[in-house]
């Protein structure tokens, strides 16, 4: 199913890079959302506060 795939050195730091570069670069993007919107922002975390509030609930219970 599943293989398992080696990497070198070299290239597991490539993807290190990639995946770090990947963040900062949705990092900006969120914080410049953030900036431009930050009603609809609160209104999304609010959202999903309560949708994982809910979700907990129910499976607590």
């Amino acid at each position: 199913m599943s293989e398992k795939v080696k990497l070198s050195p070299e290239e597991l730091q490539k993807r290190i890079k990639e995946v770090r570069d990947l963040a900062e670069k949705s990092k900006l993007e969120i914080e410049e959302m953030l900036r431009k919107r930050p009603l609809e922002s609160a209104g999304v975390v609010f959202i999903a506060g309560i949708v994982i509030g809910i979700l907990i609930g129910v499976s607590l219970s």
